[in-house]
């Protein structure tokens, strides 16, 4: 009999590999977040916020959220700073503004623009020359996603989805805003198989 409770205690353990692996789990519209020292939410399902704010080295993984609304769905606004990381697969957000050596994983959903406002490059050589050191990686498929002159980023997400992000340059310097992405082809599921 211990051992049936054991084993059945340790199935429901194995069964759910999420649990208890984020401080934040959000499946319904609620309050802004403030995440700081290591701290990760995940957002899936109806979840999102007006703001979510990522400080040192917190992380957010959004997944889904409700449809995107002013005060409403979605999430507005994602703030992110230090050495924070967001990874986002799906859901709807406004705007993602990226300071200092932020760092974004993207893979799907709508995203309206990012805004960034970070050193996304490094001098090296003599004489110096400028070096990209992206902060994005952003998985595409199909085409090699394109900027036209208006900044909007433009391509199709992995699953087919086409995306029309607004890039926004917040660093008072002139560069070239593609040298901030790590571009990652993601291959036809035939090829995968």
């Amino acid at each position: 009999m211990k051992k049936t409770i054991l084993y059945v205690a340790i199935t429901c353990l194995l069964a759910y590999p999420g649990w208890a692996s984020y401080d934040y789990e959000v499946y319904t519209y609620g309050e802004s977040k403030l995440l700081y020292n290591e701290e990760t939410i995940l957002v899936d399902q109806q979840g999102g916020m007006p703001s979510l704010i990522l400080f040192e080295s917190s992380s957010a993984d959004i997944k889904g959220t409700s449809t995107l609304g002013d005060g409403m769905g979605g999430i507005w606004d994602i703030n992110m700073s230090s050495n924070s990381r967001l990874e986002m697969t799906g859901g709807e957000v406004h705007m993602i503004d990226m300071d200092d050596d932020s760092t974004a994983i993207l893979k799907g959903g709508l995203i309206e623009e990012i805004h960034i406002d970070q050193l996304f490059f490094t001098m090296e050589g003599d004489p110096p020359t400028q070096v990209p050191n992206p902060h994005i990686t952003l998985y595409y498929f199909g085409d090699l996603p394109t900027l036209n002159a208006s900044n909007i980023l433009t391509g199709i997400w992995g699953n087919g989805d086409s995306f029309d992000i607004q890039l926004v340059n917040d660093t008072g310097v002139e560069c070239n805003l593609l040298d901030n992405f790590d571009f990652i082809l993601v291959p036809e599921p035939a090829t995968l198989a």
